[in-house]
């Protein structure tokens, strides 16, 4: 699944261990976000570490996991959307006008977000984490069910043998 990352959720996973940090770093999952993040993080990495259960150093690590999943676009890939995006969210809330231009930029299923004014428009899907959860656990339930499949046929074809 391909979706937009708002930068609540990114910080929200750096700050404590969550189902949000276990989503962020699962492999069922693509995420993009607007470069711009980048300043965001610098801006706000201060409150992060000192949220943070850890130290600086267990932090950056944090970070470098995170990015290594993380598609951070340049806005040169997005900014041919901006005016669309700010017809349809800068009257609810300009800073979010990139991500809804990312989101009409690249093929995706949606945002991941827990800013409810993105519910106030209708032209990208909006995803919470809930929404998220099942899905994801969706997915490891899946991935069981076939590992048992698949163990099962192992054992079937060898017994045959």
């Amino acid at each position: 699944m391909k979706l937009i990352i708002d930068t609540n959720i990114i910080f929200s996973g750096l700050i404590k261990q969550s189902i949000t940090r276990e989503i962020l770093l699962s492999p069922y999952f693509e995420f993009y976000i607007p470069d711009f993040y980048n300043i965001e993080l610098n801006k706000y990495k201060s409150y992060i570490i000192a949220k943070f259960n850890g130290n600086e150093g267990d932090l950056d690590d944090l970070i470098t996991i995170l990015h290594e999943k993380l598609f951070i676009v340049p806005e040169k890939e997005y900014s041919d959307k901006i005016e669309k995006a700010k017809e349809i969210i800068g009257k609810i809330d300009p800073k979010d006008v990139p991500f809804i231009a990312l989101a009409l930029s690249i093929e995706n299923d949606g945002i991941w977000t827990r800013d409810d004014h993105f519910n106030k428009q209708n032209e990208i899907k909006i995803y919470s984490t809930s929404d998220l959860l099942s899905i994801y656990y969706e997915k490891i339930k899946y991935d069981k069910e076939t590992e048992m499949d698949n163990q099962k046929e192992i054992k079937e074809t060898e017994h045959k043998q």
